[in-house]
């Protein structure tokens, strides 16, 4: 049986199997999404997959040094990014439509500058009140905030629960307790940590009283990492695949990394 530290370094092993296939893989994905309707959502969906193994690879690197303050604080963006890939991705065949790619890119980019403005110009009030300051209130811009909040990983969630209603399907139903919520309570434990509040210093200080749980709690975050980018870079191979059956090897291939994960874990 495994030992406690293996199991970490399978998934180091995991994890380079996975980037060595999107390597030799993505340029076929991003010629086949060139053809299809959905630029900015195939955009979007792609991006991520960079950025979450980036994520990712520190999560491990992290857990393997037993850094678990860090890797909670970078575990919780990782559920963010998860959430935001599952949206785009939903929202798009429930749509058949690439607008959730456009306001992604172009109104959520907007949101962004604008908070980023609105805040950088209340400190800068703060400092120089003499000088003119910019009103960013207003009907175009209150618009562009609302698409903002569309994002957000608490609205996520109850679109994602709402567009999964069929209470009598039980993969549906283990879908939203096990997955989306357990997700988004992980997300909100971890949220302490991520602003330097109490409660973070409070769980490390439990966990370091404890060995066995330190490092289960370790081995958690690493397992929880590797699935969350592995199952967004899964689905955004079969977005690709159910654009362009040729899609299908790749897709295979990224698929088959689950059983190779369960025998090795096993």
């Amino acid at each position: 049986m495994a030992n406690k530290t293996s199991k970490i370094e399978n998934l180091f092993s995991l994890n380079n199997k996975l980037a060595e296939e999107i390597q030799s893989s993505l340029p076929v994905i991003i010629k086949s999404f060139e053809k299809t309707k959905f630029k900015y959502t195939s955009k979007a969906l792609l991006s991520f997959i960079p950025k979450s193994g980036y994520l990712n690879s520190a999560i491990l690197e992290l857990s393997g040094s037993k850094n678990v303050y860090a890797t909670a604080i970078l575990s919780r963006s990782m559920i963010e990014h998860n959430f935001r890939h599952l949206y785009i991705y939903v929202r798009s065949l429930n749509d058949d439509s690439d607008d959730v790619g456009k306001r992604y890119y172009k109104t959520l980019k907007g949101n962004e500058d604008l908070e980023s403005f609105t805040k950088i110009n209340n400190y800068s009030k703060a400092v120089y009140p003499e000088k003119t300051n910019w009103n960013t209130k207003g009907e175009h811009n209150q618009a562009i905030r609302e698409v903002g909040k569309e994002f957000r990983i608490e609205q996520i969630f109850f679109c994602l629960i709402a567009n999964n209603n069929n209470e009598k399907d039980e993969i549906v139903k283990r879908f939203k307790k096990e997955y989306l919520l357990q997700r988004l309570i992980d997300y909100t434990n971890l949220s302490s940590g991520v602003h330097g509040g109490p409660f973070g210093e409070l769980a490390l200080f439990n966990l370091q009283k404890d060995k066995d749980k330190f490092n289960k709690a370790l081995e958690k975050f690493a397992d929880d990492s590797f699935n969350l980018h592995y199952s967004l870079v899964e689905a955004t191979y079969l977005f690709a695949y159910l654009m362009d059956d040729k899609i299908q090897t790749h897709y295979e291939k990224i698929k088959n990394l689950r059983e190779a994960k369960k025998i090795i874990q096993n």
